[in-house]
């Protein structure tokens, strides 16, 4: 399964780690002491006036202009790790599909939100066992989650992370190409289910299995491959991965951060944000996609390139 089109949306209004603790009832050196370990500036949110209808609507015109002559979108799967139907959360499938001529008017239509952030695995496994059957040829997967009708408390987890909104819209087909999909895992540890609802306690106990959570879906991967591969994850924040790369064997690792001062984390749409400053056909390395989510839910995935990047040199 090759990922042909993809692009991702994240929104240019922020909202400062400041006034977000501030509406906490915070006092300034926790929001100091939170940047200063966690690398968090901003979350990123909806405007008043956008909604995630809209920007879905926005992202799949860009990403049609890659469909082949005739070629339609004859399934749609929207995943979202927040089941809140809020007004600018909430997304009609139905009125996409009849919105768009690029839409096949009896594309199958699949709502995903149950997984927490790992959500978007489950969907990539599930788009890809559609594409297997041979009855679908394009799949639209749909990404993103807003919290813009949430108290500003509600994007702060205290010790652990800062939520911001998301967008992505990839467009699949069977086979390979630049952003070939392999190797989708989904696992469930039922210990961690009570998620955001957990106790302090309970929240902590799932930050402290963090590390080995990741090596476990990291083991599906073959030694060699897993070694040079880019790690493209969730942002849940800058400490968690600096503790996990002390480790020696973890040390090698690459691992894209780079969005997590910017906008926070995304949800289910992370890895997808990052592949696409990341692609394996430009950085000349495959790169793993991976989520782990409260609640126990954790997905990954390979991405290799069917093409080599350009020699540095050669530019």
């Amino acid at each position: 399964m090759n990922i042909f089109a993809l692009k991702t949306c994240i929104p240019v209004t922020r909202i400062s780690l400041d006034a977000i603790l501030a509406h906490r009832g915070a006092n300034p050196s926790e929001a100091r002491t939170f940047r200063h370990l966690f690398g968090f500036q901003e979350a990123s949110t909806l405007a008043e006036d956008e909604s995630a209808t809209a920007t879905f609507e926005s992202l799949l015109q860009q990403t049609a202009v890659q469909l082949r002559q005739a070629e339609k979108i004859d399934a749609i799967i929207l995943v979202q790790g927040l089941p809140a139907r809020s007004r600018r959360q909430r997304v009609d499938l139905a009125l996409l599909r009849q919105r768009f001529d690029f839409i096949a008017p009896d594309a199958h239509l699949i709502t995903l939100n149950q997984q927490n952030c790992a959500t978007l695995f489950w969907g990539l496994l599930m788009a890809g066992r559609m594409l297997e059957q041979g009855k679908y040829q394009c799949v639209a997967l749909l990404a993103g989650d807003t919290l813009a009708d949430f108290s500003l408390a509600e994007r702060y987890v205290p010790g652990c992370t800062l939520i911001g909104d998301a967008f992505a819209c990839a467009l699949l087909r069977p086979g390979g190409g630049e952003r070939r999909v392999s190797g989708i895992h989904c696992f469930h540890h039922p210990a961690f289910w009570q998620g955001l609802d957990g106790s302090r306690e309970d929240i902590k106990r799932f930050y402290q299995s963090h590390d080995a959570l990741i090596d476990m879906a990291l083991r599906q991967y073959p030694a060699e491959q897993r070694k040079d591969a880019w790690l493209l994850p969730h942002n849940i924040n800058r400490l968690s991965w600096q503790t996990w790369r002390r480790h020696p064997d973890r040390a090698h690792q690459r691992i894209a951060t780079d969005l997590i001062g910017q906008c926070g984390h995304c949800y289910t749409t992370d890895p997808l944000l990052l592949l696409d400053t990341h692609p394996p056909a430009e950085t000349g390395q495959p790169a793993i996609l991976l989520s782990v989510g409260l609640g126990g839910w954790v997905g990954s995935a390979m991405i290799t390139s069917d093409t080599f990047a350009e020699p540095q040199d050669a530019r």
